[in-house]
């Protein structure tokens, strides 16, 4: 069995770990107030970034960026993962500096979806894969900060696993 040094492969156990349970709170408290994508009734829940980015509105993106807590996922977003021709997944091209809001949720969550079902091979750059989770776990804060209700739902303990 692997150890979790191993496990993580480079990555710092305890900013990984604090990563990790922020975005599982962090999606808790989204699903409470139901800033759901909308699909149909019966489906599997999921964050509806969309919904997200209408109640931070365009000036988070302004926030986040003049108080210079991103500036690693705002400049050199994470890539893409995707799939290949041949069924298999590489990163795609590098995106555009963000802009938007809208795009700076998106960059956010990449890196969260990135880290959880991503390319976890050694070499990789340890040091970037830091910035750009301490980044997110900034965006987060400032999410949690501008939105009040998701903050309260944030701190409620859970009562499910």
């Amino acid at each position: 069995m692997l150890t979790t040094e191993q496990l993580l492969n480079g990555l710092p156990p305890d900013l990984t770990l604090r990563f990790f349970a922020k975005f599982a709170r962090m999606e808790f408290a989204l699903k409470q107030r139901r800033l759901l994508r909308f699909t149909a009734e019966g489906e599997v829940a999921q964050i509806g970034q969309p919904s997200l980015v209408v109640r931070l509105g365009a000036e988070f993106f302004a926030a986040v960026h003049s108080a210079q807590m991103a500036e690693t996922l705002i400049a050199i977003p994470p890539k893409h993962f995707l799939v290949g021709g041949n069924g298999g997944v590489e990163f795609g091209a590098q995106p555009a500096a963000i802009e938007t809001t809208s795009d700076l949720i998106g960059a956010t969550w990449r890196v969260r979806n990135n880290l959880f079902h991503g390319n976890k091979l050694f070499p990789a750059n340890r040091e970037r894969d830091e910035r750009l989770m301490t980044d997110a776990l900034a965006v987060l804060d400032m999410i949690l900060q501008a939105l009040p209700d998701v903050s309260s739902a944030f701190q409620e303990p859970q009562q499910y696993f």
